[in-house]
């Protein structure tokens, strides 16, 4: 006789508010105007290091959010810029001459991204379950949390926007730590192997292949440009970085290209290694896993390193796959555990 898992049982009872009670840290939420540029969009997500921002547009004396961009597709935008298409031999002295694509206006942002192609709101009654298929099938990351309160204009006297009061951001992150926080009502789904766990959303957008998606990597004697174009190309949010024996040694991820103007355009030209470390003062290894890891190990690592993945390795810390936090809540998801 079938019985539900216990997973879902508990995870069917959670709403969007049951995660912002348990957020540790709710900070004020940061935006930017639309008229704002590139170039200040790098320097704000760096400045406050967070990986999103709200977009929004002045209505009728209101703050109306309209898109939120991200990392991702600060990526997209670099590397579709004309003065990177020509090769490793593009001159770096020309750089800071072509670097007005920075003074462009964040609206370009908009729609180089499944999370910026549609502005994703969500409220504290909304079932956890339903946010689960945003943050797997439909590959968004992060989203947009208000109350359903109306707002009146204090000159019409009538509602201009239900929806803009409170905002906060809830996470993949958010979703993840919550659900660990509770990982005794979960049951048997956290004894899965890390193995099973890696590239489960890739299969679960492709109908369900069994095949194995190429690891996304680049070696220690590629630019940091190489990486970004990667990143792009593959449709992922990092890469791994490996050395000759094929042992990985970092990790380069879109939230790497924070910070970038026009003085630091021609760091991306730089070999991958030294890159890393003119971001983040010394090159660190990402977090990994071996495949027989539990998802429960997995979880606790990720959290406690303040990760976005984790690394599978072999027996010679060569990486053969990775576990991202989409690929964590897919697991929670009922059509993805062979129910």
């Amino acid at each position: 006789m079938y019985s539900t898992p216990q997973h879902i049982s508990f995870i069917k009872e959670q709403t969007i508010g049951s995660v912002i009670k348990e957020k540790q840290n709710i900070s004020k939420l940061i935006e930017i105007p639309i008229t704002a540029t590139i170039e200040e969009a790098f320097d704000v997500l760096l400045a406050e290091n967070i990986l999103s921002v709200p977009v929004y547009r002045l209505w009728r004396g209101h703050k109306q959010p309209i898109a939120i961009v991200n990392v991702v597709d600060l990526v997209a935008f670099v590397c579709l810029q004309p003065i990177f298409n020509n090769g490793d031999g593009c001159d770096i002295s020309n750089f800071n001459n072509k670097s007005i694509f920075l003074q462009n206006s964040i609206g370009e942002l908009i729609g180089l991204s499944a999370e910026s192609t549609h502005l994703t709101i969500c409220h504290p009654d909304d079932l956890l379950i339903d946010s689960l298929e945003l943050f797997t099938r439909k590959q968004i990351h992060r989203v947009l949390v208000t109350e359903r309160r109306p707002v009146e204009d204090q000159d019409a006297g009538e509602v201009i926007n239900e929806d803009e009061i409170k905002p906060c951001f809830i996470s993949q992150t958010d979703i993840v730590r919550y659900l660990f926080q509770h990982n005794h009502q979960l049951g048997k789904i956290l004894d899965t192997y890390a193995s099973e766990v890696s590239t489960r959303t890739s299969r679960l957008i492709n109908n369900g292949s069994d095949l194995l998606e190429q690891l996304s990597s680049i070696t220690i004697h590629d630019q940091a440009l190489t990486a970004f174009r990667k990143i792009h190309q593959d449709g992922v949010s990092a890469v791994a970085v490996v050395g000759d024996d094929g042992a990985l040694v970092g990790e380069v991820s879109a939230a790497d290209l924070r910070g970038l103007n026009r003085e630091r355009l021609s760091d991306l030209k730089k070999p991958v290694i030294m890159f890393l470390k003119s971001c983040k003062g010394a090159l660190t290894k990402p977090l990994t896993c071996h495949g027989k890891f539990t998802l429960s190990q997995v979880m606790a690592g990720i959290i406690r390193s303040k990760a976005h993945r984790a690394w599978v390795v072999d027996d010679d810390d060569v990486p053969i796959g990775v576990i991202t936090l989409s690929d964590i809540l897919s697991m929670f998801l009922p059509e993805t555990n062979g129910q």
